[in-house]
């Protein structure tokens, strides 16, 4: 070999090396680094899914509990499309109420109502006298009441022949286009 051509290999050479450091081993550490935080996110993404198969009995077991929930809530509401048949409802098992715990319904008022959306509240109030001794029962046989029927306001005034009194109630229907 001649000193040109030394020269030359040497010049190669070092080019080579050159371009090898500048340009492919940044991309072969690009590589690399690349490869390590897919494969820490794959191991991320694994250990999530785990926990969410661990865990799959608890999420069932809360679907059962919403939905139940979810049903009793239906439960609570008055069915139907006419805000006239859902006031009459009310005013039904309000009376009911007061039957069942012996009490005197003086007057009831015509029902009121108001829209939102799709919900629709029934508000209705009952004039009534009763004892003492009716309160609770009265109250109580309201909160069994399937539709429920929530009471708003209640007032009870102590008269010469026992006690008289008001109360508001409201219940709510849903599917009601706004009327």
């Amino acid at each position: 070999m001649k000193g040109n051509e030394r020269k030359l290999l040497l010049l190669f050479g070092v080019l080579a090396a050159l371009v090898i450091v500048v340009r492919i081993m940044p991309l072969v550490y690009g590589y690399y680094r690349d490869g390590r935080n897919e494969i820490a996110q794959l191991e991320e993404r694994l250990a999530r899914l785990t926990t969410l198969i661990d865990e799959e009995g608890e999420w069932q077991e809360r679907e059962l509990l919403k939905q139940a929930e979810l049903a009793e809530l239906e439960a609570g509401i008055f069915q139907g499309s006419n805000a006239n048949l859902i006031g009459t409802s009310a005013q039904r098992a309000l009376r009911q109420a007061a039957d069942q715990a012996g009490i005197t319904v003086r007057e009831t008022r015509t029902p009121q109502y108001r829209s939102v959306g799709e919900w629709l509240m029934v508000s209705q109030e009952v004039s009534f006298t009763l004892e003492q001794s009716q309160i609770l029962p009265f109250l109580n046989a309201i909160r069994q009441l399937r539709p429920q029927l929530h009471v708003a306001a209640f007032n009870v005034a102590r008269t010469r022949r026992g006690f008289t009194g008001n109360i508001t109630v409201v219940g709510f229907a849903r599917g009601m286009a706004a009327q």
